[in-house]
Formats: C-alpha cells, sequence, structure tokens
C-alpha cells in the first residue's frame, strides 16, 4: 500500500500526477485516527493484553512447533512491524522451533524475494518458510465440513504443529465482510475445492449476491459464517491483526482469541474507515498502489467499495497499474458472454472462484461508464467493457465525453482502504 502524496495517486510503485480537470473533484477521507500502534511501545501494549485469551507466555509454554501464518504478496499487513516482537515473545515463553507458512489460497506462490519482504530479511534466513498449494493432495488433510457442506481441506502442516499463529490485516472486502482472522486458514491454506465451495456461499440460486455477503458485514453473512466453521476445526492459539494506516504501517494492532481480536479489529475499521457520503455523478478512485493494485482481482476491491459513492449511470475512473494483469487465468474467459443471464447460468453450471468476481465486475460496468488508468492492453480492458486510459489526463478528456465542466465528484486515494456509506436520499 503506497501512502498518498499531494497531488498525485497511487499507481503500481510510481504515483500518477493528478492533472487538474474539468470536473471538480473532492477527497472522500476517513476521519482522522488516533496514534496507537506507530511505536514499539505500541505493540508491545498489544501482546501485553491479548483480547479474550491468556498471556501469550501461557500460551506457548511447553510448546515445541509453532506455526505461524503470514499473508502472501497479494496485500500489506504490516508483519514486519510486527512479526519480531511476535518471536521474541515466543522465544522467550518456550524453545519451540517456529516455521513460517503463506497463506497464499488460489493465488500463485511467493517468490523468494516476496517471502524475504513479507517476513523482513531476519526472520526469513533464520525460519523454515512453507509455501501452500491447494492442489498438492499430498499436503492436505480433511479435518471435516460445515454446516453449508464444504469439505474442510487444509495444509496438513496445522496438524504438525502444536501451536497455530494467525496473522494478517483486517480491512474491507467486499463479499466476506472483512479480511483478516480466519481468512488465514479458510481460503487462506486450504484446498482448491474448498475455496471453491466456501466462495460460492456469497451467491443465491439465481446468482445474484447474497445480501449479507458484502463489505463491513459479518452478521448473517453466509460466506463469513463457512469460514469461521472451517477455522474453529483448526482452533488457532492466538491471532494477531493488525489495522493500517493510509501509508500501509501499523495504525493499531488487535492480539489475542483468534476470533474476538478479529471481531475487535473488525468494529473498529468499520468505526474508523466508514463514511457518510452524498452519491455523486463522478468518482476517480486508486485502487492504492503496490501491492493493492498488483492485478485486477485485488484491484476489484476498490472498484466495488467506490461504486458505493456514484449514482446510477455516473463514470467511474479506477487507477490501478495491474502489472500482473488479471491476477489468474480463470478471469477473463467469463468475459466471453455479453449477457447477465448467461453468465449467471455458466456460473450455476461450473462454480468457478474469480467467475464471480468477473461476474460482480461486469454488473457494474452495466451499472456505471468505467474508465481504467492501468497498464493493461486497450484490447483486454475493453474486453472487461471499460474504457482503457493511459493516465489520468486522457481519462478526464474520455469522462468529459459523459459530463459536464464543473461536475463535482469524488476522490478516493485508497480506493479499498475506506467505505462510502450513501445517503439513502442522494441517489
Amino acid at each position: 500500500m503506497r501512502p498518498a502524496v499531494p497531488g498525485r495517486l497511487a499507481f503500481g510503485r510510481e504515483p500518477l500526477d493528478l492533472p487538474p480537470g474539468p470536473f471538480r473533484l473532492d477527497p472522500l477521507l476517513a476521519p482522522p485516527a488516533p496514534e496507537i500502534a506507530r511505536s514499539p511501545s505500541g505493540v508491545d501494549e498489544a501482546f501485553d493484553r491479548p483480547l479474550g485469551s491468556p498471556p501469550i507466555e501461557e500460551i506457548f509454554r511447553g510448546a515445541r512447533k509453532v506455526l505461524v501464518v503470514v499473508s502472501d504478496a497479494t496485500r500489506s499487513t504490516g508483519a514486519t512491524e510486527f512479526l519480531p516482537s511476535l518471536v521474541g515473545r515466543i522465544q522467550a515463553a518456550c524453545r519451540a522451533e517456529i516455521s513460517f507458512i503463506v497463506a497464499s489460497g488460489i493465488h500463485r506462490s511467493p517468490t523468494p524475494a516476496e517471502v524475504e519482504s513479507i517476513l523482513g530479511t531476519e526472520l526469513a534466513g533464520r525460519h523454515r518458510t512453507i509455501l501452500h498449494d491447494p492442489d498438492r493432495g499430498s499436503s492436505l488433510c480433511e479435518v471435516g465440513r460445515t454446516r453449508a457442506g464444504t469439505p474442510v481441506r487444509v495444509h496438513s502442516a496445522l496438524r504438525e504443529h502444536d501451536r497455530i499463529v494467525l496473522t494478517g490485516a483486517a480491512a474491507f472486502h467486499y463479499y466476506a465482510g472483512f479480511s483478516g482472522g480466519r481468512k488465514a486458514l479458510v481460503p487462506g491454506l486450504a484446498a482448491r475445492e474448498t475455496v471453491t465451495r466456501n466462495h460460492l456461499r456469497a451467491l443465491r440460486r439465481d446468482g445474484s449476491r447474497h445480501p449479507a455477503a458484502s463489505a463491513g458485514r459479518l452478521h448473517g453473512n453466509p460466506v463469513h459464517r463457512d469460514m469461521v466453521e472451517g477455522a474453529a476445526m483448526i482452533e488457532p492459539d492466538l491471532l494477531v491483526n493488525s489495522v493500517l494506516d493510509e501509508g500501509g504501517r501499523v495504525e493499531r494492532l488487535f492480539v489475542g482469541h483468534w476470533r474476538r481480536a478479529h471481531e475487535a479489529a473488525c468494529r473498529f475499521v468499520r468505526s474508523r474507515r466508514t463514511v457518510r457520503v452524498d452519491r455523486r455523478d463522478l468518482v476517480v478512485a486508486s485502487a492504492g498502489g503496490d501491492p493493492s493494485d498488483i492485478n485486477l482481482i485485488q484491484s476489484h476491491k476498490a472498484f466495488d467499495a467506490g461504486v458505493r459513492a456514484l449514482r446510477p449511470g455516473g463514470v467511474f475512473i479506477l487507477v490501478a497499474a495491474c502489472p500482473e494483469g488479471a491476477g489468474h487465468a480463470d478471469f477473463l474467459p467469463w468475459f466471453r458472454f455479453d449477457s447477465e443471464d448467461a453468465w449467471v447460468r455458466a456460473l450455476r453450471d461450473d462454480f468457478q472462484v474469480y467467475g464471480q468476481t468477473a461476474l460482480a465486475w461486469f454488473r457494474k460496468t452495466l451499472a456505471y461508464k468505467t474508465i481504467l488508468v492501468s497498464r493493461l492492453d486497450p484490447k483486454m480492458v475493453a474486453r472487461l467493457n471499460a474504457r482503457p486510459a493511459a493516465d489520468l489526463e486522457e481519462a478526464f478528456r474520455l469522462a468529459r465525453e459523459e459530463l459536464p465542466a464543473g461536475t463535482p465528484g469524488w476522490l478516493i486515494s485508497q480506493g479499498g482502504r475506506i467505505l462510502p456509506d450513501p445517503v439513502k436520499d442522494s441517489i
């Protein structure tokens, strides 16, 4: 996640200049945050007072093998700020062997350089790191089924260690409600079939999104409930989840029981990142720069959140570099359908995780005029039912074809970080 720069928008690893345009753009910002955990003392305080769990030293007393689950390279968690303290606390409590495992779900495995970036050079050099493969049957074990019927097959390393620690970042997620917490296990360390069946809970029989499977919502969310039931079969011993500021640093750290501490983090995010807005005819949103805009699938999170601030038929300009293209081979083929009905029928017949992400993208491009500023091939962007632009100047020219000069719009510098809450009568 890249920090906002005045007059510039995060875009990959190099921000884009925000030129003077024909529109009146107002920044859409979260309320100022209290400075709680920006120093080592703040991190230490979180470990000193775990939420809903025994003290750290009691949890790890007598442990022999500890497995720390970390997020992959497609998301920022601020792990290098809290992992040294976590490892230090474990080592003070026991003489266990500490290993890390990357919860990549069905994403690609991280490179050695990315592992070093996730853990920090010292920890990456001193500890074993396990890479997850959702298709490698020999490394997976089944631990049960959820009430919805999802078979929970997870990495066998979870059964080979006597203490499990989940780490990650709590933020809005467009159908799981929030990231972090239980997602480190399901889908993070799950088999492909488990991931697919879990994500299927987001859809109703007619192919529409379940109304409770939405950003900022846990209660009644069928995807979240399924994830929680899967994680409960593992019963992790500790959770460490961060909430990041706009620059990608730890704003607050939540440590404790794998479910209670995560729910506390989610409440904090909801209270600090939900912004009441009047919907407007124009939204310009950055997906947040690297790694938040590493591909289309990750960038879609900013698209899904940002349209809440947009009137139906309005113009959405998404700024996302997408150096790794779509992000998964299953994403683009779904754009062979030119009608929503055909798409839904095909998805019902052969559900794929990123087929439903593609459908969510397609539905938004039907409802809003979409301009994508990226490094993607313009032909690919057109296939996505969007108009390609090389930079913001070109994007503004294209938007000017739809909107009069002086149109007020919202400018969102970190698209997936905040959740616009539209005033009902602003449509």
